[in-house]
C-alpha cells in the first residue's frame, strides 16, 4: 500500500529511499552548494575571507538551523496525514509554518545583533566576519520558509520540484556569487564577504517564489487546500508543541557546538583555517546526509501514520545501507585523494608543511564523523516522526554539553591540542548519542506494541 502512494517501489526498501532522496538530495543543493560556492570563491579572493565566513557560518547555523528544525516539522504532519486519510490538514498544516517563518524575523534580528557583538569579539575575523552575519540574519527567514514549503513535496513524496528549484536556484547563485564576491570592472568594486551573503540570500528567494508558486497553484490544491491561508490555533498548537521543542533542542546543541568552536577559533592561526575547511567538507557530506535523513523521516511519518513498525524497521535498515556503502565511496576523495581536495577547497598557495599535514589528518577524521553522524541522525528522524521531541530536547542539551563542550574547553581552552584534532572530539557526541537513541526507540516500539496488543486482540 505504501508503495502506491510514496513510489513504485517495494515499501521501505533501499530502492524506494533511494527515489526519494535522490531528488532531496539535489534540492538541498540549493543551499548548501551556495555554501560552498561562497567558501571557494572566498579561497581565491582571500584567506581571511574564506576564514571568516567559516568562523562566522557556526553563529549563522545556530539561528537558521532553529528555525529550519522548527517548520521542517511540516514534513511529519504532512507525511501523517496522507498516511491516515486526514488529507484536507495537509495545507494548512503548512500556511502554519509559513506564517512562523515570515514572523521570524522580528525575532531573529534583534536577538543576532547582541549575538553577533559577543561571538566575535575574540576572534581575529571580527570585522568580516560580523558584515556576512548581519546580511545573511536580515534574511533568516528565507530558509525555514523554503524548508516549510519542501516539507510540504517531501511529505507528499513529490519531489521532482524540489530538483527544478534548486538547479535554477543553484545556476543563480554561482553566477551571483563569483560576481558580487569579484566585482566587475567598471560597474562596481569586489563586495568580498558581503557579496557572498548577498549572492545566497537573492538565491534562496528564487527557490522560496517556486515552491511557492507550484504549492498555491498545485493539482491537488482542492484535496490538500492549499489556499487554505488562515491562522489556526488549534493546528498551530500541535505544530508548536512538537516542533517547538525539537528546534530549542537543536538550538541547545547548536549553541553548545558554537561555543566550543569560539573556543577553538580564538586560538587563530591555523585553528582557524582548520575549522573553516573542516565545515566546508561537512558542507558537501551533509547533502548526503540530510538527504537520506528526509527520505527516511517520510517514510517513518508515513509508516507510523499506519502503525506499521514492520516497514519502519525495513525503512532503518534500507539506510543503513546507503549510509554504509557512501561512507566508503567518500574514502576516494577524503582518504586516497586528499591532497586534491585540500587544492580544490583551499587556496593553493598554502605551503606550511605543518597546516597541510593537519588538513591531511582532518580528512580522516572527518571521514569518521560521516558515519557517526549520519547514524545518530538516522535515529533523529526516527524520533521525530515518533513525535518525541520532548525527549530530543533534554537529551540533546545534555549530551552536546557533557560531549562536546566540555571535551572542547578542556582540549582547547585549557589544553593545547593541535588543530586536527577538533574533528575528532567530533566522534564523543554521537559514540554517546547513538546507543542512548537506539534505547529510547526500542523502548516506544515495545509500549506501541503492547498497546496494540490491548486494543486490537
Amino acid at each position: 500500500m505504501a508503495a502506491n502512494v510514496l513510489s513504485k517501489s517495494p515499501s521501505g526498501s533501499v530502492k524506494e529511499l533511494f527515489l526519494l532522496s535522490t531528488p532531496i538530495f539535489f534540492s538541498l543543493l540549493s543551499s548548501n552548494l551556495m555554501l560552498f560556492c561562497d567558501r571557494y570563491f572566498l579561497s581565491r579572493y582571500s584567506l581571511d575571507a574564506f576564514n571568516a565566513v567559516g568562523v562566522a557560518n557556526y553563529l549563522v547555523m545556530v539561528f537558521q538551523v532553529t528555525c529550519i528544525r522548527f517548520t521542517s516539522i511540516n514534513q511529519v504532519f504532512v507525511g501523517r496525514s496522507l498516511g491516515n486519510k486526514s488529507f484536507q490538514n495537509i495545507g494548512p498544516y503548512t500556511w502554519q509554518m509559513i506564517w512562523v517563518s515570515l514572523l521570524s524575523f522580528f525575532l531573529i534580528v534583534p536577538i543576532s545583533v547582541l549575538a553577533g557583538d559577543l561571538y566575535f569579539s575574540n576572534t581575529e575575523t571580527k570585522e568580516l566576519g560580523e558584515a556576512y552575519f548581519s546580511i545573511m540574519m536580515i534574511g533568516n527567514f528565507l530558509f525555514p520558509l523554503g524548508t516549510t514549503l519542501a516539507a510540504f513535496h517531501l511529505g507528499l513524496g513529490k519531489t521532482k520540484v524540489l530538483s527544478l528549484a534548486a538547479v535554477i536556484s543553484n545556476l543563480l547563485n554561482v553566477i551571483l556569487d563569483y560576481h558580487l564576491i569579484n566585482g566587475i570592472s567598471g560597474i562596481f568594486s569586489p563586495l568580498g564577504v558581503k557579496g557572498a551573503a548577498v549572492a545566497t540570500l537573492i538565491s534562496q528567494s528564487v527557490y522560496c517564489a517556486i515552491l511557492f508558486f507550484v504549492f498555491i497553484n498545485n493539482q491537488f490544491k482542492k484535496e490538500y487546500r492549499t489556499k487554505d491561508f488562515y491562522f489556526r490555533p488549534s493546528l498551530f498548537k500541535e505544530c508548536f508543541k512538537t516542533g517547538a521543542s525539537d528546534a530549542f533542542g537543536r538550538f541547545m546543541g547548536l549553541f553548545f557546538w558554537a561555543i566550543s568552536m569560539n573556543f577553538v577559533v580564538s586560538k587563530g592561526g591555523d585553528y582557524v583555517t582548520l575549522v573553516s575547511f573542516g565545515s566546508t567538507v561537512c558542507i558537501l557530506t551533509n547533502i548526503i546526509r540530510d538527504s537520506i535523513s528526509k527520505g527516511l523521516t517520510t517514510l517513518f511519518s508515513y509508516f507510523l501514520g499506519q502503525n506499521n513498525w514492520k516497514h519502519v524497521w525495513k525503512s532503518l535498515r534500507s539506510g543503513m545501507i546507503l549510509l554504509i556503502g557512501i561512507f566508503f565511496i567518500l574514502a576516494f576523495p577524503l582518504i586516497t585523494f586528499d591532497s586534491y581536495l585540500i587544492e580544490v577547497i583551499m587556496d593553493t598557495t598554502i605551503s606550511n608543511t605543518n597546516t597541510i599535514n593537519f588538513l591531511r589528518l582532518s580528512c580522516y577524521w572527518l571521514w569518521i564523523y560521516f558515519l557517526l553522524e549520519g547514524i545518530a541522525f538516522f535515529l533523529i528522524s526516527l524520533i521525530i516522526a515518533m513525535k518525541e521531541t520532548i525527549y530530543l530536547l533534554k537529551t540533546n542539551t545534555l549530551i552536546t554539553f557533557l560531549t562536546t563542550y566540555l571535551p572542547f574547553y578542556l582540549s582547547f581552552r585549557i589544553g593545547d591540542f593541535t588543530p586536527d584534532k577538533i574533528w575528532m572530539l567530533t566522534w564523543i557526541c554521537f559514540i554517546t548519542a547513538i546507543p542512548i537513541h537506539l534505547a529510547k526507540i526500542i523502548k516506544t516500539y515495545k509500549l506501541s506494541q503492547i498497546q496494540f496488543q490491548e486494543n486490537f486482540i
